[in-house]
This record gives structure tokens, sequence and C-alpha cells, in this order.
């Protein structure tokens, strides 16, 4: 019975592998308090696609993202636009700042 189980609870998680690559993740620190907050995004649900004529140049996919920290009430407002292959083409923060 163990082995039923073990095959069906592989069967409904992701391949370690797999989890990795629907995320995109990046940290950010909060201007107000100094908070480091690491942010995770689906591409699949998070990430929207640019259409002819929006965004910036080359842009494929963008992000519109409001984060909120643990420490403060500081609301940071992040844009990201992203190539084909999810590759960052531009970045832009409000209230914080992007930790490379």
């Amino acid at each position: 019975m163990g082995g039923f189980l073990e095959n069906l609870k592989n069967f409904f998680s992701p391949a370690a592998g797999d989890y990795d690559t629907d995320f995109i993740t990046f940290k950010i620190r909060c201007n107000k308090c100094g908070e480091e907050i690491t942010v995770r995004v689906r591409k699949n649900s998070d990430i929207s696609r640019v259409y002819e004529g929006e965004g910036k140049d080359n842009a494929e996919y963008f992000l519109r993202k409001e984060v909120l920290g643990k420490k403060c009430s500081n609301l940071i407002y992040t844009e990201v636009y992203f190539g084909p292959d999810f590759n960052i083409i531009s970045k832009d923060i409000r209230g914080g700042e992007f930790i490379e």
C-alpha cells in the first residue's frame, strides 16, 4: 500500500526541476524599514503577455506586483518586462530597491 500512496503523492507533486522553472524569484529591499523580501511569481498566472503596441520594445511578458513586507506597512510597487525566455528587459520599483 505504501508504494501506491507514494506514487500518488509523486503524481500530484511537481518534480524538483519543474517546480523551479514555473517561478521567477527576485529580492527587494524596503526603503522604509530595510526589510529584504523574496518575491516568487508564477510564470503561468502572475505574469501577463504583452500584446503588440503595448509595453517596452521586444518585451513579451509583463509583471506588475505590489509587495508588502512583514516589518512595516510600506507598499512596494514593481513593474518588470520580460523577453521571450523570461529574461528581464527592464524593471522599475517604487518604495524599495531591487537586490542583485
